[in-house]
């Protein structure tokens, strides 16, 4: 166990958040795995997306006969992901003392990013896989740790398309709670670009600034009422502020990172009258103190600085408030309102970011769906609100596209690969049971290149990853590593 905690350490402190690539942590467990007797090999992923480390790794590490038969599926993949959401408000983390890169021990529980969505899981698989280095194998293990896991899984597509694998079996890490992962939701990712021509005019009585900062909390998108999400708090805000009356003009919006994860970071700038300063103020204070959102927002006065300012057209706050009301309207029309529906069966929708640029703005979600919902139909509702949107703003240049698809995934209950798994849990003395997901994963990935696949963690199934002071008990990895080694002996011996 003191050896476990030691390396958690390591890997838990390296920065491994998507966009800063993740190369160290990759390095440090390529070493490890080479000192427990495993061939190693660093398959660097190349990729085109903006803002994101050219050094990204798939890290391959094989016990057994590492020689590949296209033809021929043999052996067995343990898989998690090395990279971690961005932490969001560091000081959020209070059992981290706000740094989310070190590892707190504590009542049993680790405490760290990424603790419990699977870095920490690559080195109970290790742990397990080292009791076979001198064993006689009959089919090769493979523990990997991709790249790109939170950003498109670009890393997982990569190291499938590459071929440099072909397991029989494979074992995807997600935080499941010892449980296995037989079935997970389909994302889409839409990105929605609001075009227009910035307008510069004198402020002509628009002569106070108002920088307001909302401060959300952090989550997954597929829980995303788990977090509170900055982007649609201000949108909130402002919007009955227009309604009370107040004429607002707007500079600045921007907010969030990755979509699939709720911000607790978003800013807005806009002027307004000197005359409508002071009932801002006093609305500013009664409607936090209403709601009880002291904390939700952040808020500077100034005055105009310039003589001249370029506003943001006078529609495009409506415009925007109405793509934000057309995606969360799709996402409560096709979501069951039935209390008793699981999370998993549940349609959800996260406003991950909003960015400004010199010719728009652009908005990026996050849709969830179950494999029972229509598709087709809530792709059909978008079109068609976006349609309605646009003639009714026909100033701008509105245009939603789907970014990506992650499929959805469901497992083959009748498979061998089950049967052998569930067999393994009883062999390690963990309870039986399935879990379906809100998230997704690179299951579904390797289930559409044809191989028989579950997913597995001993992170909590709901709840604590992407939100501060994630956490999974110490106890956990003991019994993962435990099932581990049982799966891989029933698949390798």
């Amino acid at each position: 166990m003191r050896q476990f905690l030691d390396e958690a350490k390591r890997v838990l402190k390296a920065n491994s958040v998507t966009a800063n690539g993740n190369e160290e942590v990759a390095n440090f467990l390529a070493a490890l795995m080479q000192d427990r007797g495993m061939k190693v090999n660093l398959q660097q992923v190349t990729h085109s997306l903006d803002g994101y480390s050219k050094r990204q790794f798939n890290l391959i590490g094989i016990l057994g006969d590492p020689l590949v038969d296209r033809k021929t599926k043999k052996g067995l993949l343990l898989t998690t992901h090395l990279d971690t959401v961005d932490p969001g408000v560091t000081r959020a983390w209070d059992q981290n003392g706000g740094n989310p890169f070190q590892l707190v021990q504590q009542e049993g529980s680790l405490y760290a990013l990424g603790a419990a969505s699977g870095k920490l899981d690559i080195l109970a698989q290790v742990h397990a896989a080292e009791k076979f280095r001198e064993k006689k194998l009959k089919h090769p293990i493979y523990i990997v740790g991709t790249c790109g896991g939170e950003m498109s899984l670009f890393g997982a597509k990569y190291l499938i398309k590459s071929l440099a694998l072909n397991p029989k079996f494979v074992l995807v890490t997600e935080p499941s709670g010892l449980k296995l992962m037989t079935a997970h939701k389909r994302q889409s990712v839409y990105r929605v670009q609001l075009g227009y021509q910035m307008v510069e005019r004198d402020a002509r009585g628009f002569n106070r600034r108002i920088q307001l900062r909302s401060i959300g909390k952090i989550a997954h998108a597929g829980s995303p009422d788990r977090g509170r999400n900055s982007i649609l708090q201000f949108v909130e805000f402002l919007s009955g502020a227009i309604s009370h009356g107040f004429d607002l003009r707007f500079t600045q919006l921007s907010g969030g990172g990755m979509v699939n994860q709720v911000p607790d970071q978003a800013q807005v700038e806009f002027f307004l009258t000197s005359h409508q300063l002071e009932d801002f103020k006093r609305y500013f204070r009664e409607v936090l103190m209403s709601e009880g959102k002291e904390d939700a927002f952040q808020i500077e006065m100034g005055g105009l600085g310039e003589a001249g300012i370029r506003f943001l057209p006078d529609g495009v706050f409506p415009a925007l408030t109405e793509i934000v009301g057309l995606f969360a309207g799709v996402g409560a029309q096709f979501s069951p309102s039935n209390g008793d529906h699981q999370e998993s069966d549940r349609g959800t929708v996260n406003l991950g970011a909003i960015r400004q640029n010199a010719g728009g703005i652009e908005l990026s979600f996050d849709l969830r769906s179950s494999p029972q919902q229509d598709v087709v139909a809530m792709e059909t509702a978008i079109s068609e609100g976006f349609a309605a949107i646009s003639s009714r703003f026909p100033q701008f240049n509105i245009r939603g596209q789907k970014e990506r698809v992650t499929p959805a995934f469901e497992a083959q209950l009748d498979g061998e690969f089950y049967k052998l798994a569930s067999e393994a849990l009883t062999d390690a003395e963990i309870p039986l049971g399935n879990v379906k997901k809100a998230t997704v994963s690179d299951a579904s990935l390797y289930a559409q290149a044809g191989y028989e696949v579950l997913g597995f963690g001993a992170g909590p199934a709901v709840g604590s990853v992407y939100e501060p002071n994630e956490s999974a008990r110490m106890d956990a990895f003991m019994e993962a590593s435990r099932f581990y080694e049982k799966l891989i002996e029933r698949v390798c011996l």
